[in-house]
């Protein structure tokens, strides 16, 4: 009798995930050679017929722009996305915006450029993994001020805004109240990142506080990844079910 119930209740718990539910996207590393993400366009391509199989309508990748590192613009982000476009023949609508860093040629950049968005004025920005950005609500009113709507990057993956300095999710219930969208790696509900990260993404979804859903792909493992266990995850589903996803927006 244990063992049915047990059978049971482990049925109860298993989902299978719609992704055409989520329909698209928004934050993905799949232009060649740019970033750390894919490394050719064989590997691009095998990414984002993925994503087709998966149901997907629409793919708008976000190639790092940070000062540093990976100093892209539109100028080499643009023709290779167009390049990517060609290929995939009209079989999934693609097209390519940007993943910002907050460093100081953020800042610049906002005051100088036109920045690529995700559709309209969404713009995708990121902070340090490791450490604590001392300009938070500055960027947050910067971006506003060049009337760009801010969408954080996965939130999740910061260590320092749940830690005790803050309380619970203050810090991120203070950036919604500011205006800003919070984008979740759909990883980090696998425990890609480890279990902390895990755990701060849950409680995200469970305080209705995550608006952008995305798989924030590099590579075949991660699609992988995506296809064999976050196509389980509880937690997506129950992100889904909430009506808070704003990803069909971008269509």
């Amino acid at each position: 009798m244990i063992s049915i119930l047990k059978n049971l209740l482990g049925r109860k718990q298993e989902v299978q995930i719609d992704f055409s539910q989520i329909s698209v996207d928004m934050h993905s590393h799949l232009i060649p050679g740019i970033d750390d993400g894919s490394m050719s366009f064989k590997d691009s391509l095998a990414m984002i017929n993925g994503f087709i199989d998966l149901g997907y309508s629409k793919i708008i990748t976000t190639p790092h722009i940070m000062s540093d590192y990976y100093q892209n613009t539109p100028e080499i982000i643009l023709p290779l996305a167009a390049d990517l476009n060609k290929m995939l023949e009209g079989r999934i609508q693609f097209s390519a915006a940007a993943e910002y860093y907050n460093d100081s040629e953020f800042t610049t950049k906002l005051d100088n450029e036109k920045l690529l968005c995700l559709k309209g004025n969404n713009l995708l920005f990121e902070f340090s993994f490791l450490e604590e950005p001392t300009n938070v609500d500055e960027i947050i009113f910067k971006i506003q001020l060049k009337e760009y709507k801010p969408i954080l990057a996965h939130p999740e993956r910061y260590p320092y805004f749940t830690r005790k300095k803050y309380k619970g999710l203050s810090k991120f219930e203070d950036m919604k109240s500011r205006g800003v969208d919070l984008q979740l790696n759909m990883l980090s509900l696998i425990g890609h990142y480890g279990p902390e990260v895990q755990k701060t993404a849950e409680q995200l979804i469970d305080a209705n506080l995550v608006d952008w859903i995305s798989s924030d792909c590099h590579h075949l493992t991660h699609l992988k990844l995506i296809k064999e266990k976050v196509s389980k995850s509880i937690y997506l589903q129950k992100l889904i079910d909430s009506g808070n996803l704003k990803n069909t927006s971008l269509l």
